[in-house]
């Protein structure tokens, strides 16, 4: 199917495209809606995940949710088939914008080829050295994609900043009476990290009250409050206001932190333990960039979650963003011909 190019307004800004947003619930999420100042040029719809992180988020938005696939599981991917197709012969987009992840956004792919319409994907912040599977697979299918790290020696691998935008600095509370620990919201259990924060709370390495985002952790504790998912404004709160963060590897949460300035640790999941669905999750490392720049430590144990937090006040804080590249590249790959 052919869609006709649409006419450009005088103001440059084509009211005519409609623009398919798509990314995964969590942190791929998160960086989506850090263009809010670019999509929202245009009409626009969603099609992402369905949980109480989206649903607060896009309650006035039009969203399409579905349930994320597994490269692993391929008949997940052919589950998706028939609603996106719906979803595409119902809205007819101009335009995808993805954000991935490939558990997603690859059937959005597969119909924007169909009924050829432009795919513009951002890989991922949190992967510094490479580029996550479907990056990888867009370019090796001779597509381009935009990156928020400089890859060089590819030229399909566009650099374009990263996407989170500069947020004004808010002066933390003084003597926060809190750490916040946050799991994400992936369906894998993280029970590993909850357990070396409570040794250490009888250890009494961490005096301060403890409270604890779970997600899919079930997870009973005397020592920690524990809530499973909470709205955006609130995680945002918790993390302004806490003494420092323990966190699985998250870009959204980690650059929160950092906008924040608020101290954070970084536990990566393992797949050994059943963290991760895919030994190669365990590719994604922003943690381990900003550990070398000074904003974080990267542990793996209780012994070096304690070490980290007796040096927490070696942490910097105050890295900036500055995502108006990005929007401005966006803006060009909407407006070319």
């Amino acid at each position: 199917m052919n869609l006709k190019q649409p006419e450009k307004s005088p103001l440059g800004i084509n009211h005519k495209a409609k623009i398919a947003l798509v990314c995964s619930m969590g942190g791929h999420f998160e960086q989506m809606t850090n263009l809010a100042e670019f999509y929202n040029c245009y009409d626009h719809f969603w099609i992402t995940n369905r949980n109480k992180q989206t649903e607060g988020q896009l309650n006035k938005e039009r969203a399409y949710y579905l349930d994320e696939a597994h490269f692993k599981k391929p008949m997940t991917y052919a589950a998706q088939v028939a609603p996106v197709l719906k979803i595409f012969t119902r809205e007819k987009p101009t335009h995808v914008l993805s954000t991935g992840s490939g558990t997603t956004a690859f059937l959005p792919f597969l119909m924007s080829r169909l009924f050829r319409i432009k795919f513009i994907h951002i890989d991922t912040f949190s992967r510094v050295q490479n580029h996550s599977k479907l990056g990888t697979f867009l370019i090796k299918t001779g597509n381009t994609i935009y990156t928020q790290w400089e890859s060089r020696g590819n030229s399909r691998a566009v650099y374009i900043g990263p996407i989170f935008k500069r947020q004004e600095f808010q002066e933390k509370k003084r003597d926060s009476d809190y750490v916040f620990v946050t799991l994400g919201t992936r369906v894998e259990p993280f029970t590993r990290l909850i357990q070396c924060v409570e040794e250490l709370i009888k250890k009494g390495v961490i005096k301060e009250r403890v409270i604890i985002q779970a997600g899919h952790t079930k997870y009973n504790s005397d020592k920690a409050d524990i809530f499973d998912y909470c709205m955006k404004e609130k995680i945002d709160t918790l993390i302004q206001n806490a003494k420092y963060v323990i966190t699985q590897e998250s870009a959204g949460i980690g650059t929160q932190c950092l906008n924040h300035r608020t101290k954070f640790i970084v536990m990566p999941r393992d797949y050994q333990f059943g963290e991760l669905p895919a030994e190669s999750e365990m590719m994604e490392d922003l943690q381990y960039k900003l550990a070398e720049l000074g904003y974080t430590s990267v542990v793996n144990s209780t012994r070096e979650l304690e070490e980290a937090i007796l040096g927490i006040d070696r942490l910097k804080v105050g890295y900036e963003f500055d995502n108006r590249n990005a929007i401005t590249k966006l803006h060009e790959a909407v407006e070319e011909i």
